[in-house]
């Protein structure tokens, strides 16, 4: 069910007292009546008087004649009712005449409404019919002045030190990793609190010439245990033995300007202890890449994006078994299972995703080790460490740097859950000797086996936020990349650069059948003519679509925002249990099925190309293509000097219109000569002129283009016909609501940069024009940049049209000829104007309202309540359509 139907259908629930209106709202959500009956009958029952129902795990409801101030005690006595605390019903109720008052048990969230508000409440109760409103974490953002300090910190740096190998390179990064661990330690007690920058400040001349020298001494004492530091002068013996690995390479620390101690020593000045290891390793990354720095932290991924992958993919699901353990013996297998979980990021950049993974997953431990000593108090005394390890996060990044500071995110995240370990059970963890780390390896994800990374033992997730990069952006490197992972140079070349962590993570889910891989990409690889590059390759490498965010807008809360529409998918192998969920706008819908253009649909739907159109259209066909080396065609001041030469000219000059020319109004003409009347134009000079020009440049074209020289006046490819026509743009912006169109008449040459339909009548200028048919051009179109690149054989021949009878042809006539009388309104603005969102005339709006409203109802009789429902359906019909259809019908 639909929410509008579920709205509708509450509405109509008739006021009255007692229990019986449970029953009601339960089947106005669409709960079977068998169900619905057996629990108002008693059978389902577990209440114990007439005025309550209490459904095992659905509701609680009570009626109460009586006051408002009765349902407060009535619901607050439901909460503390053994009863109720023993069959854990999601929502409680208690109702009297006029008011409603609800809780939400899952998420806390009440409803205090009066009974007719109710259907306008319709969500709070959209767990019955399978809607679940996602739980979006957002970020505390704090650290952008510390990364700003460390960029002044890098640019001293660099000013006076030879920067310039691989190695050197290399050393400069471990050297900023660990002045971060040194400043979080003095300021969250890993270190004595402002140890590391008095010291520094303490013993170091303020001309910076011995700093280097001092690091280099303290770096060596943090990598020497306490049983080999005999003999160590006092003000470094406080500094405590950190292990793991941050200090044990020798790489010397560079040399100090006088301005680049003092930078140093403002650095430390700074509170780091509340410093987000899930936003601070991509902002300090951007230190060390000056070009990224004007947007410090806006290539992050936000907590709650990233949370939009960790909880379908296992959050969700662990959380459920949580809820559900009502014993410790049921608590203690859940606690083994959490420990045992591995996570992969094989784009882990400076670890976001790990850290975020790793901190809900230590909050859940917290959450289990509460719950067990509220059965058994006893076991409180037991609890004195975690058990979830850092080994078992692992991660791939090709930046040298990004993939030290995810390995010091993780440490970070580890210290503050320690400390947050401390505040409940009051047990210290001590972050030092560090003991064990991340599995982050510094390599190339698309070269690297990723089982020699990550071995998939057990209950293993990958998750995370590769690079996308569109064919047209990939550099010479990343190109590479695809012929070595393809095994040669033919391959599509149109992939997008994130392609390859789905065809590796497809690989991968066979590994084993606790593996599974979510990640987030932009919304082109369900779109197009990348729907069938991409997504063909997975099925085959035996991945299955699981789960999957639909489009929504990037954002983080950086200073400024990423402007990227992404999407989020979810694979496992193919034969394992399929989650079937849809996410769109924070909904969560449970689905037969999930398509690649992430829409309900057959599990593998493909939209190819077709030959011809559907039954009843005319055809759409390419405008003509001149070949001209650009003589046969001439702006609006080339024809007048023409014409002004040579008035017999004006026979032969015709109208030119493509993409550029119909949406800017942009006046472009052709010169068009029938065969017959070759050597009559040739007789006239300037034409000749022209003419030899094309053939020059044919002869110097392709093979096709040189047959053609002996005939210069004609079109390479001739398309043209002398009747009015539909002319529809190659390529349009993203941006628009619709693809702008527009007749034209017998007289004017439609070129190869748009489509043409001959003799198209205005009731198909209708159907194309309208929601319906863009929704579908959003969805299997191709894509040029960010731009929609429409197609006659992908896009108009495989639209899905329903039979459409003469009254209602004449009712999307009237429709589209309104459309156009509202442009005529407006005759000084150009088409591109017109459809621009945020400038279209409100007549013209409402006219491709009423316009769309006549083109749905061909549809269907119901209105649609959003575009993804119009896809479904388009879907349906198309795969309805092609099911027992020859491939030969396909181009």
């Amino acid at each position: 069910m639909t929410l509008r139907e579920i709205e509708e259908r509450v509405a109509a629930i008739e006021p009255r007292p007692g229990v019986e209106y449970l029953g009601d709202l339960l089947l106005a959500y669409g709960l079977p009546r068998a169900s619905v009956s057996r629990l108002m009958s008693g059978t389902y029952d577990k209440a114990d008087t007439a005025d309550e129902r209490l459904w095992k795990d659905k509701v609680y409801f009570r009626y109460i004649e009586g006051p408002d101030e009765a349902l407060y005690e009535a619901i607050d006595g439901a909460r503390g009712d053994e009863r109720v605390i023993k069959h854990r019903p999601r929502f409680l109720i208690v109702k009297n005449d006029g008011r409603l008052l609800a809780r939400d048990q899952k998420d806390g969230q009440t409803r205090d409404i009066e009974v007719g508000e109710l259907a306008s409440n319709v969500t709070f109760f959209g767990a019955w019919a399978g809607f679940e409103k996602t739980q979006l974490e957002n970020l505390n953002y704090a650290d952008r002045k510390a990364a700003e300090r460390m960029a002044k910190l890098y640019d001293e740096v660099i000013r006076h030190n030879s920067i310039e190998t691989d190695d050197a390179i290399h050393d400069l990064n471990v050297f900023f990793s660990r002045l971060l661990f040194c400043f979080f330690a003095e300021d969250t007690g890993v270190f004595e609190t402002g140890s590391f920058t008095n010291a520094l400040g303490s013993y170091t001349r303020e001309s910076g010439e011995d700093t280097h020298s001092f690091l280099d001494q303290l770096f060596e004492v943090l990598d020497t245990e306490p049983a080999e530091r005999a003999g160590l002068p006092e003000h470094l013996g406080a500094f405590g033995y950190v292990n793991g690995n941050l200090f044990e390479r020798r790489c010397p620390a560079p040399r100090f300007s006088a301005k680049a101690r003092a930078v140093i020593l403002e650095c430390g000045t700074l509170d780091w202890s509340q410093i987000n290891p899930d936003i601070f390793g991509s902002m300090i990354q951007a230190v060390v890449h000056p070009g990224q720095r004007a947007g410090l932290g806006m290539h992050y991924t936000s907590v709650e994006n990233i949370m939009k992958v960790i909880r379908p993919l296992f959050l969700d699901e662990l959380e459920a078994s949580f809820e559900a353990a009502d014993t410790v013996k049921k608590l203690d297998a859940l606690l083994a299972r959490i420990a045992a979980i591995q996570v992969f990021d094989p784009a882990s950049g400076s670890g976001n995703f790990l850290v975020i993974a790793y901190k809900e997953l230590r909050r859940l431990e917290h959450q289990i080790l509460q719950r067990t000593t509220e059965l058994e108090p006893h076991r409180a005394a037991l609890f004195t460490d975690s058990r979830l390890r850092l080994d078992n996060f692992f991660g791939i990044e090709i930046d040298d740097f990004a993939h030290e500071i995810a390995i010091l995110s993780l440490w970070l995240a580890k210290h503050q859950m320690n400390v947050a370990f401390e505040e409940l059970f009051g047990a210290e963890i001590p972050l030092i000797p560090l003991r064990e780390a991340g599995n982050v390896v510094c390599a190339n994800a698309t070269r690297i086996e990723w089982t020699e990374v990550c071995d998939p033992v057990g209950e293993t997730y990958v998750l995370g936020n590769p690079p996308y990069a569109g064919s047209s952006m990939q550099s010479p490197e990343q190109k590479a990349e695809f012929v070595d992972y393809f095994g040669t140079a033919r391959y599509p070349k149109n992939l997008d650069y994130v392609s390859l962590w789905f065809f590796k993570g497809a690989e991968f889910v066979n590994q084993g059948p606790d593996v599974a891989v979510a990640f987030v990409a932009t919304n082109s690889i369900s779109q197009g003519d990348h729907v069938g590059l991409m997504w063909p390759r997975v099925f085959a490498s035996g991945g299955q679509i699981s789960f999957a965010h639909q489009s929504f807008r990037w954002s983080n809360q950086a200073r400024r925002n990423a402007g990227v529409t992404c999407v989020i998918v979810g694979l496992i192998a193919r034969g394992q249990p399929v989650k079937n969920v849809l996410y769109l706008d924070g909904v969560r819908r449970v689905v037969h099925e999930i398509s690649p253009y992430l829409t309900v649909g057959a599990r593998e739907l493909i939209v190819h190309s077709r030959r011809l159109p559907p039954p009843g259209l005319p055809p759409m066909v390419f405008g003509s293509k001149p070949t001209d080396g650009g003589f046969l065609n001439m702006l609006r001041q080339e024809r007048d000097e023409l014409l002004a030469a040579a008035p017999d000219a004006a026979r032969f000059i015709r109208r030119y219109v493509g993409a550029a020319e119909l949406l800017n109004g942009k006046e472009r003409y052709c010169l068009w000569i029938e065969d017959h009347e070759a050597d009559v134009a040739a007789g006239i000079p300037l034409i000749r002129r022209r003419l030899d020009q094309v053939a020059a440049a044919r002869r110097r074209g392709s093979t096709t283009a040189q047959a053609m020289a002996d005939r210069p006046y004609r079109f390479l490819q001739r398309a043209h016909k002398a009747t009015s026509a539909i002319v529809v743009p190659e390529v349009t912006s993203e941006r628009r609501d619709y693809v702008p169109l527009d007749f034209v008449g017998p007289e004017t040459v439609i070129s190869n940069k748009a489509f043409a339909i001959y003799d198209g009548d205005p009731w198909l200028f209708g159907l194309l024009h309208s929601r319906m048919h863009m929704t579908w051009v959003r969805a299997v179109g191709g894509r040029m940049k960010t731009d929609i690149s429409y197609s006659s054989i992908l896009v108009y021949n495989t639209f899905p049209v329903p039979e459409i009878p003469e009254d209602q042809r004449a009712t999307l006539t009237h429709a589209a000829v309104a459309v156009l009388g509202a442009r005529e309104q407006f005759s000084g603005q150009t088409l591109a104007e017109l459809y621009d969102p945020d400038k279209m005339p409100p007549v013209l709006r409402s006219a491709h309202r009423n316009l769309d409203d006549a083109v749905d109802a061909l549809f269907r009789s119901k209105p649609f309540e959003s575009d993804a429902a119009r896809l479904e359906l388009l879907f349906e019909m198309y795969e309805s359509a092609t099911r027992d259809e020859p491939a030969t019908a396909h181009a």
